[in-house]
């Protein structure tokens, strides 16, 4: 974020925490609790927290990175063969409109319960945009360039690695970021259902508070969630820097 645009954010976070007070005054803390209980719970709470957050965290990533190289591959066969691509679409906008929440009772069938079904869930959320970015990544570059390198008898395999890679870089790295929120949303998706609390994660933490009347833990653990999706989007943003370099347009 630049410096100028910090003053503005913390801003608009003041003016949200207050009205969040505000409603929460009014709705009574069984229904929306105020922002001084959720950081009572934050702290006193922490530990479990913390161990839910490292949980939800590595399925999050693993699932990331199993979508990363699944889109980026899947995106990749589809630019070589018109056949894969069409052959691959209708499995794409399955994979993209299926209610994770219908399946994830198979998966829990299919691998128990644990960390398995987060990654795979946050995986499933995660892959689409990734996939869709990629594929249009690959269409970018220039039709002089394409041109340029098929004149002077570039392979495909050239092509796309000399070429085409690169130029799908900016693209591609816009769906990860998409792709960063998704997965941990798919993440904790699958923790609701494939989680019983050994080892805790945050999705079991909500359903937890949320049968416990505890919302004010419900929130932290909220909190927790939309701190992990900040933090994945952040580390994407700095890897999209340091291989963009002077053309980052962050």
């Amino acid at each position: 974020m630049k410096r100028a645009s910090w003053p503005v954010a913390l801003v608009s976070v003041g003016v949200g925490v207050a009205g969040w007070w505000l409603v929460a005054d009014r709705a009574g803390p069984l229904l929306l609790p105020r922002p001084d209980a959720v950081a009572l719970a934050l702290w006193s709470e922490r530990t479990r927290l913390a161990s839910a957050l490292y949980q939800t965290g590595v399925a999050s990533l693993a699932g990331l990175v199993s979508a990363a190289a699944l889109g980026v591959f899947a995106a990749a066969v589809s630019w070589f063969s018109p056949t894969a691509r069409l052959s691959l679409r209708p499995w794409t906008v399955l994979v993209q409109v299926v209610p994770i929440v219908a399946i994830a009772p198979m998966l829990v069938v299919w691998l128990g319960y644990g960390r398995g079904v987060a990654t795979v869930t946050a995986a499933i959320a995660a892959f689409y945009p990734v996939y869709s970015a990629a594929e249009t990544g690959l269409a970018a570059p220039a039709r002089d360039l394409v041109d340029l390198f098929r004149l002077y008898g570039a392979s495909r395999w050239q092509e796309l690695f000399r070429l085409r890679a690169w130029a799908a870089l900016p693209a591609l790295f816009s769906g990860l970021r998409t792709a960063a929120g998704l997965a941990v949303i798919g993440a904790i998706v699958g923790e609701f259902i494939g989680s019983n609390n050994a080892p805790p994660t945050l999705g079991y933490t909500v359903l937890f508070a949320s049968r416990g009347a505890r919302a004010d833990l419900a929130f932290a653990a909220v909190i927790a969630a939309g701190g992990l999706a900040l933090a994945l989007g952040a580390g994407i943003v700095w890897l999209e820097r340091r291989l963009i370099g002077r053309w980052y347009g962050g």
